[in-house]
């Protein structure tokens, strides 16, 4: 029977193998575009920052983006109730005398969440009707862009008729523990929405990157993006996800140091983010401890019981934990991850474990889901989802039709 188990755990992890090797040949970095043409009229871009208690990374990361050298660039900050510093940064910043030719920054205030929205949702709204752009990059407040890369995706999304483009961002490297966590998220999000699919055409598959999501204006006006995945956790993804389902042509690239960011600043602070999914596996206790506990004792306890049984469970075992580190390896170095982080694939098992079932037990708790300071109960969390995990699909409300 051990033997049986092993085997088959062998056998799915190097087919796990095999799909992540594919992710690396499908889905090109930044640097490799080269645009055969060049718009000759290049098309307004807005860039909307939601932000909310970004004190120590709005500025640095605001400036980047207003360094682009795109030709016809707005960028709109949507400063979402924020109680520490960064509307005073924001302020100061309006205040500074404004370069000819520079992009023109808009600051814009949310005193006030509406019922049945979650922040960042109600900010992209925000910051969408208080722009212009023929294109809308949807970026978060502590991301670095650097030059060049916004006028490079226009042209290549404007040579190719395509609609979207999101980008993996470099995750710089924090700790053990986060490095570690980083790249479990970033193998458990390609095995989830099937990665390697994401750039064929053929395949209506999508997925969102809430770093970098550079979409037509139209694209979010047709399907009504905000409206619809208001109350949607995982709203990045989502936005994907509707996009290729409604028929965009979406792209996904490795922006590698082009697209930068901080994964999590502290453990603390990873733990209080995870929280929000405390809904996603139900409301009780049970779904959360299996979903927790199997990633240990599948891929950790099983093949190190195999090794110690020896024989052909033991190849099998060792097999399988060559294949596991290899697409932790493969992930990390094609996305420009810590590569320690890959090496540490057993803690990231344990910590996301850790952050699981903390965030299902403070759900079952509360009955509902704490973020960014707001609560929001179990009922209005359900009445909002609208992304199918396992299918990759979004729900559209019955009455909804595409314009």
């Amino acid at each position: 029977m051990l033997t049986a188990l092993a085997g088959l755990l062998c056998a799915i992890t190097l087919v796990q193998c095999v799909f992540v090797l594919r992710v690396r040949r499908v889905i090109p970095s930044l640097s490799s575009i080269e645009p055969a043409t060049r718009p000759s009229t290049w098309p307004t871009v807005s860039v909307i920052v939601p932000a909310k208690d970004e004190q120590e990374h709005i500025e640095s990361a605001l400036r980047s983006k207003l360094a682009s050298d795109y030709p016809s660039l707005q960028v709109v900050v949507v400063d979402d109730r924020s109680t520490d510093a960064t509307s005073e940064i924001l302020q100061r910043m309006m205040a500074e005398p404004r370069v000819e030719g520079a992009p023109e920054l808009r600051v814009t205030r949310v005193d006030a969440l509406p019922d049945r929205w979650l922040g960042k949702l109600n900010a992209l709204g925000r910051g969408l009707e208080a722009s212009s752009g023929d294109w809308v990059l949807l970026a978060d407040a502590d991301v670095h862009i650097e030059p060049g890369v916004l006028r490079t995706l226009i042209a290549h999304a404007e040579e190719r008729s395509i609609d979207m483009i999101a980008v993996f961002p470099q995750m710089r490297s924090v700790n053990p523990i986060i490095d570690a966590s980083l790249v479990g998220v970033l193998r458990s999000l390609t095995l989830a929405s099937r990665l390697w699919t994401c750039n064929d055409d053929r395949k209506p598959v999508g997925v969102g990157v809430g770093a970098f999501n550079l979409v037509r204006r139209r694209w979010l006006q047709k399907t009504s993006a905000f409206e619809l995945l208001r109350m949607e956790i995982a709203d990045d993804v989502a936005l994907g996800v509707l996009l290729a389902q409604s028929g965009a042509r979406t792209r996904i690239f490795a922006g590698r140091a082009d697209v930068s960011l901080v994964f999590q600043p502290s453990v603390r602070a990873l733990l209080r983010s995870s929280d929000k999914g405390g809904g996603m596996f139900g409301w009780g206790l049970a779904a959360p401890l299996v979903i927790a506990l199997a990633p240990i004792l599948v891929e950790v306890l099983l093949p190190l019981l195999a090794l110690s049984r020896g024989g052909l469970a033991a190849l099998a075992a060792a097999l399988s934990l060559a294949a596991i580190t290899a697409t932790h390896l493969v992930l990390a170095s094609h996305f420009a991850a810590p590569i320690v982080g890959a090496l540490l694939w057993p803690i990231a098992h344990l910590f996301n474990s850790i952050a699981i079932c903390r965030a299902g037990w403070l759900a079952w708790r509360r009955q509902g889901v704490v973020w960014r300071s707001t609560f929001y109960p179990r009922a209005v969390i359900d009445a909002g989802k609208r992304l199918d995990p396992l299918a990759m699909r979004v729900r559209l409300p019955c009455c909804a039709a595409l314009r």
